[in-house]
Parts: C-alpha cells; sequence; structure tokens
C-alpha cells in the first residue's frame, strides 16, 4: 500500500493507497452508492457527487481535485479560463428582443453552434425537475436546456491504455473548458436576441444552479447511456465532453433517439473486464426508481482520484474508435430491425 496510489492486487482487486484509506468514510450512513439511490425503488431527485455537506466523500472528492489543480499546469490554465470565463464571458442581454418563432430560433441557433469549432453535436430540450439536483430550485424560469458536445482526441486519451493517463486527464478538463466556451458563445448569440441565457460547462462552480447533464442530453437526441456509465453517440463514441445553456429563448424540443447502444452492450464486456477495479457491471441495477448501469461509486473513485484520471472505460469502448461509431450504429439498429421483422412474420 503506497503513501498516494494504491495497487492492483489481481483482476478487479484494487487496494487503495493509505492517504485514501484516511479520507474515505465510514460507519453507516457513508456509503455514496446509498447516497446515489442504489437499490431505491422510488424516484428522487439526484444528488451531486462533489458538492454539498451531505456528501460523505466529500473529502475524497477535493482530493481529486487539488491533485487535479496541483499536479498539472495544463489543466490548471484550463480550470482558470472555465472559471474566469463563468465569471465574466456572458455579455448583457439586448434590450430588444429578436423572436423568429420556436421553429426558426432553432434553425439559427443550431445552424452557429454546429459552425462553432468547439461543438460537434447540439440538441435542445425542455428543462424539468428530473435534471435538476435535489435542493435545487434556482433556474425554474428557464424553461429550455441546451445541451452541446465536443469529442476529445481518441489518440491522446487512448494514452491511458497504456498505463499513461497524464494525456486523458488534460483531454478531458480541456473538452470541459472547450465545450464550455462553446456553451458560452451559444448562450451570448441568445442574449443578443434579448433572451436570457447562461452557459455551463463542467467545471462550473455556481453551487446553487447545478444540473445533470446526461439525462438532457440523451432527451435532446445527442446519444444513449451505455454501460461504461457515460453515453455513447453514433458519432463520437464515448470520448466527448458535454456542456449546456439554460434559457428563456423558445425552440423546438429534440426528441431521444435509438442508435442501437443497448442492442450492442448487453452482449459486449469489454468495459467491464478492463475497469481496472471493477466499477462496472454487465447487469443492471435499481437506481433512484429506474434499472439502469451503474458505475460503483465507491470502487471507481479511490482509483480515479489516486491516479488523477482514469477514463478505461471511454478508450476500450468500440464505439470510440475513430470512424467505428457510425457504422456500428447502423449495423445495430439493422439488428434490431430484423427483429422486429421476424418477430411480426
Amino acid at each position: 500500500m503506497g503513501l498516494l496510489t494504491g495497487k492492483l492486487l489481481g483482476h478487479h482487486k484494487y487496494q487503495h493507497s493509505f492517504l485514501t484509506g484516511l479520507l474515505i468514510p465510514k460507519g453507516p450512513g457513508t456509503s455514496v452508492n446509498e447516497y446515489n439511490g442504489v437499490g431505491v425503488d422510488h424516484w428522487y431527485r439526484a444528488r451531486s457527487h462533489y458538492h454539498g455537506k451531505r456528501n460523505p466523500w466529500i473529502f475524497l472528492g477535493l482530493f481529486f481535485a487539488l491533485r487535479i489543480l496541483f499536479d498539472s499546469r495544463e489543466c490548471f490554465r484550463y480550470v482558470t479560463k472555465h472559471m474566469r470565463r463563468e465569471k465574466h464571458g456572458h455579455r448583457d442581454i439586448a434590450a430588444e428582443k429578436v423572436d423568429a418563432g420556436p421553429e426558426e430560433n432553432t434553425r439559427l441557433m443550431k445552424e452557429y453552434a454546429m459552425a462553432h469549432p468547439e461543438v460537434d453535436a447540439v440538441g435542445v430540450t425542455r428543462m424539468t425537475d428530473e435534471y435538476r439536483y435535489e435542493g435545487i430550485e434556482e433556474g425554474n424560469q428557464y424553461p429550455w436546456i441546451i445541451v452541446v458536445a465536443r469529442a476529445m482526441k481518441y489518440d491522446e486519451i487512448a494514452k491511458n491504455l497504456e498505463g499513461d493517463f497524464s494525456r486523458v486527464l488534460t483531454q478531458v478538463i480541456g473538452g470541459y473548458e472547450r465545450s464550455q466556451k462553446a456553451a458560452v458563445d451559444v448562450s451570448n448569440w441568445i442574449r443578443e436576441r434579448g433572451f436570457y441565457a447562461r452557459g455551463y460547462g463542467g467545471l462550473t462552480k455556481r453551487s446553487t444552479e447545478f444540473h445533470l447533464t446526461i439525462p438532457p442530453a440523451i432527451a435532446a437526441g445527442i446519444g444513449q447511456l451505455g454501460k461504461n456509465g457515460s453515453m455513447i453517440s453514433d458519432k463520437m463514441g464515448s470520448a466527448f465532453r458535454l456542456a449546456t445553456i439554460l434559457t428563456d429563448m423558445e425552440f423546438v424540443a429534440d426528441k431521444p433517439r435509438e442508435i442501437g447502444v443497448e442492442e450492442f452492450c448487453v452482449s459486449c464486456k469489454k468495459c467491464t473486464e478492463d475497469c481496472p477495479p471493477g466499477a462496472l457491471n454487465d447487469e443492471k441495477v435499481m437506481v433512484r426508481g429506474t434499472r439502469k448501469w451503474y458505475v460503483d461509486f465507491e470502487k471507481c473513485m479511490p482509483y480515479l482520484a489516486e491516479h488523477k484520471a482514469c477514463g478505461i472505460c471511454l478508450t476500450t469502448c468500440p464505439w470510440s474508435r475513430p470512424g467505428i461509431a457510425p457504422s456500428l450504429s447502423q449495423k445495430m439498429l439493422k439488428k434490431m430491425a430484423r427483429r422486429a421483422d421476424a418477430a411480426t412474420s
């Protein structure tokens, strides 16, 4: 057992470090999986992993954040740019509204977003309580949420398959900063038309306005939830970051899309086998009233914090390999269609 980094004792057997052992809470009521709602058969709003006094693992989360900030100049620069833009990047809202109607607003917004160098996909859906963390009530007056996605460089993050986690760290933190730049720019496009809008990135510090990103991204047609606990896109695979915009400009909501992720993930075991601490499962579990694939936070977080990054579940996913996702999606959809035809014939 090391001071800062543990070691693998065998397949899916990871012994955390001495310091991590001190930071992991012990005793009744300290299970973060219970905190996340594992085994609960009714819905309630999600609780933030890294913020809030009730989170029993907040100190390990802070340890993780401090290691990122002080061990990587590049990441420190990304975080600083993200924070500066969050505080000073939004322009004043124009006094006069320019409203082209929901359909045209949607077309123009997407046209602007997809021309942005930091956007690879965009979708929009209605904001609901399901997307707000427990205890967060601010933002109720903004009924729309836009989701932008930015792909990471696969060749860089795939170095984690060789044991080098430094590049996946900079790609993840850099991906948060780049996607946040896109979100703030899209929000300013809306503000110039006289409507409220605010962009949020993966490093956002405005704790009173936290909201989930994956559920609205699924609702907005960006992709589907994979067995690795992350989204899978039929364009970018699982190697991308998300950012959001809350606004009161009216749009036409996108719809969730079937791209064949579950059809594939049910029989694939790549991420579950390759996850070093064994934090992924082949079977879905009940989480806040919904049966879904779930990342075991109590196995994932110590490994992630000690190595400052991981992302094996992203790079080992066959969907993430360059050029594979579109054809893989089409293959799964055809397979599903054949099965449906056989069932009705």
